[in-house]
């Protein structure tokens, strides 16, 4: 067994926290599982994640100088990584920025990876958690890692859609094996809390569960030659029609849908039973009642060879087990103090909006509608399906929206997929820039059949629909004249 590293997630730190207190029983649970004699070295990383200066780039940064310095044995005999939470964001952008080709990570384990956010981010730079952290922790609350977690960074959209450009595959070019594990359940004192990011459903109470799925979708949406070149009459005849609600042209953009997560490698994903992101019980770390549903994944993840067969054949256990999970959800039994426990594990989705113009800016104010085509009440609207939205605060043009894409059947006692019965699908976009009457852009109209929205959508899924939306100046703002 090569030598593993833990890295833990954000705020995990404190002052005075111990070694124990920040990765509990997992340690003793790895040697249990594998021996201590079959595990090299258990290595114990620390960052502090809630010193307000710091940002991911540096915790990458600092991991690779660490690694140089006094850790080159596993830079050189190669290495398996555990992470938790955050802790995914630091070891992939390690990979990206610093890793060689192929990386010294074989195997690269995430436990409730905050892939694509938390709505705890931007909750947790408020005044409350600030003068908590600074009373009980002695810390500030990591103002520029919460940047990065909340939801539609672009910096960390940026991360993940590096993995999909040529040469840099994950898998193929820098060898490197991720598994994904997450919980699906809260803890029952968080149900009282008003927010509702701490028990949402398809969530741990903290990260959900298509933010940390990395078979995600990307969907690159251009404009075609003739967006550019509209008339200022043109333009303004397709501004008026938007304004109207009318259909605009739908030949003015593209989308491609070949990074769709089915046309890469599939990461082994699994959703383990009654797990949450923290807890003495439940905690996916180290939870004293959950180590039979999150143990055999890690055990079974850290043993996969380095071969294609191998890596499929986990895919696949791992597919056993979330049905395994859900086999056992669908049994669960109403309390009076509880809510609705089949709720808490029907399938979500992320849809995630970022919008730039052609010189990369991102477009400051826009609107996005969603108009499903269907008069028939056995259809569903995607627009319908919508239980949260939300804007990104540091980049301009990002919303994300939180779809919920599953319904629990209490008569069949099964989960159904309500996006097998979606209807085709109008989704509209138009950019303003309120500061000039010189300047419009061209709105798009995406029209998506329902085979499309079902490859583009997915349940426990997230999907990128990055938008190049062209910006177009009137004669007004140039002018050449011959004299």
């Amino acid at each position: 067994m090569l030598p593993i590293l833990l890295v833990h997630g954000y705020s995990t730190e404190g002052k005075n926290n111990s070694v124990d207190k920040i990765y509990g029983s997992l340690p003793k649970e790895l040697k249990a599982r594998f021996g201590a004699n079959q595990i090299k070295t258990l290595n114990l990383s620390r960052w502090i994640s809630l010193s307000d200066g710091v940002m991911l780039d540096d915790v990458s940064y600092a991991m690779d100088r660490a690694l140089k310095s006094d850790f080159k044995d596993l830079l050189e005999s190669g290495f398996h990584v555990i992470i938790h939470s955050t802790g995914a964001l630091v070891v992939r952008n390690w990979i990206k920025k610093f890793s060689p080709k192929p990386c010294p990570i074989q195997n690269f384990v995430h436990l409730a990876g905050a892939n694509f956010g938390s709505g705890l981010a931007h909750i947790g730079q408020g005044q409350i958690s600030r003068w908590k952290n600074l009373l009980f922790q002695g810390t500030g609350v990591g103002t520029r890692v919460l940047d990065e977690l909340e939801f539609g960074c672009s910096k960390t959209l940026d991360l993940h859609a590096h993995f999909l450009t040529e040469g840099n595959d994950i898998y193929h070019d820098y060898q490197v094996k991720e598994f994904n594990i997450i919980g699906s359940q809260t803890l029952g004192m968080l149900r009282v809390v008003p927010i509702r990011y701490v028990k949402e459903d398809s969530s741990d109470n903290t990260v959900r569960t298509s933010a940390s799925n990395l078979n995600f979708n990307y969907v690159p949406v251009t404009p075609k030659p003739k967006a550019s070149k509209l008339t200022v009459k043109q333009l303004q005849n397709q501004v008026n029609k938007r304004l109207k609600n009318e259909k605009v042209a739908t030949d003015l953009y593209q989308f491609d849908l070949s990074k769709l997560s089915i046309n890469r490698p599939e990461i082994p994903f699994a959703i383990a039973f009654e797990t949450a992101h923290f807890g003495d019980e439940i905690g996916i770390v180290g939870g004293s009642k959950n180590r039979a549903a999150v143990m055999p994944l890690v055990k079974t993840a850290l043993m996969t060879k380095n071969s294609d067969a191998a890596y499929q054949k986990t895919v696949d256990k791992f597919k056993q087990a979330k049905a395994k999970t859900f086999e056992r959800a669908s049994k669960l039994k109403w309390k009076i103090t509880e809510w609705d426990p089949q709720q808490q594990y029907e399938g979500h989705a992320q849809l995630i909006f970022r919008i730039k113009d052609q010189f990369g800016n991102g477009v400051e104010y826009f609107d996005v509608m969603l108009k499903s085509n269907s008069s028939s009440k056995k259809q569903v609207k995607l627009e319908k399906l919508i239980e949260d939205h939300h804007g990104n605060k540091q980049d301009k043009g990002v919303i994300t929206f939180y779809m919920r894409t599953q319904k629990f059947n209490d008569d069949k006692k099964v989960f159904e997929d309500l996006m097998s019965r979606v209807a085709p699908l109008d989704i509209e976009i138009t950019g303003y820039e309120p500061e000039s009457k010189e300047i419009a852009f061209v709105p798009l109209n995406l029209s998506l059949t329902t085979e499309q929205i079902q490859k583009v959508m997915e349940s426990f899924k997230t999907t990128i629909i990055d938008i190049t939306l062209v910006r177009l100046p009137s004669e007004k703002v140039f002018a050449i004249t011959r004299k």
